[in-house]
């Protein structure tokens, strides 16, 4: 299973209690992207919402019920996620579906080749690190970079815990933060199905972790994020920061 570094990515939002033929909705797109060999996808919970509807949906409250919000995310080519949206046409009656283009820097173990100027635009890249103890103001606004992760909960590396690892990394080097979440249903390269059962007994969930910086920081990253997914999904997107400003002096938290 091959997947282009340009890449598209194909975002659900949808009621965990939205059924067809008795099964939830969410649970039949990453039935339908794996019967139809997509790279993987992964279904996140929402804290806290509302939609179409104009009724709020707090996840903390009405958990017991199911009647929360979902995010599906399925990453492959613009073309496979093209058919994949055909299929979901009839199966989806209410919800919101938005795509975006995203680069893959690396899948399954392996990084994907890009183009001889984003390779030469990489190389050129600043080899300067950030302190993250700096006593300088930090700031971020305008063009900047989102770098994705998708693994699985219980990933290693060197016998540690990798989202903890990749966290730890990021701020070494001084990167703005990073950000994990804990799917509820997914699969990936083996295309196995892992999902989260009401006794605990989960493995092996999926895992997002998101990196938002100025692109040099994003550079510099990468290759260290490559070095420490054995496995997993790598995307890279353009992003603009309205505000994000740090201040050393200001209180913790």
């Amino acid at each position: 299973m091959n997947i282009p570094r340009e890449a598209t990515l194909l975002r659900l939002f949808l009621n965990a209690n939205d059924r067809l033929s008795g099964k939830a909705i969410y649970r039949l797109v990453v039935e339908t992207a794996r019967a139809n060999h997509l790279a993987g996808a992964s279904v996140f919970l929402v804290d806290f919402s509302y939609g179409a509807h104009k009724k709020i949906r707090d996840a903390k409250s009405d958990y017991l019920s199911f009647d929360i919000p979902v995010v599906v995310e399925v990453i492959d080519s613009g073309e496979n996620i093209g058919k994949l949206q055909v299929e979901l046409e009839s199966m989806i009656a209410e919800g919101l579906v938005v795509t975006r283009p995203v680069q893959v820097r690396h899948y399954a173990g392996q990084s994907i080749p890009g183009t001889a100027a984003a390779r030469t635009a990489q190389e050129k890249a600043p080899s300067t690190t950030f302190a993250s103890g700096s006593s300088s103001t930090m700031k971020i606004e305008g063009e900047a970079q989102r770098v994705t992760v998708y693994i699985g909960n219980s990933d290693t590396w060197r016998g540690r815990n990798l989202v903890t690892a990749i966290v730890e990394k990021c701020r070494e080097l001084g990167i703005a933060g990073a950000t994990a979440t804990v799917g509820v249903m997914g699969f990936g390269k083996t295309s196995r199905i892992h999902r989260a059962h009401l006794l605990g007994l989960s493995e092996d969930l999926p895992e997002r972790i998101e990196i938002v910086d100025q692109p040099e920081r994003i550079a510099m990253l990468l290759p260290a994020l490559e070095e420490l997914v054995q496995g997993g999904l790598i995307v890279l997107e353009d992003v603009q920061v309205i505000r994000y400003l740090h201040d050393p002096k200001g209180p913790k938290g």
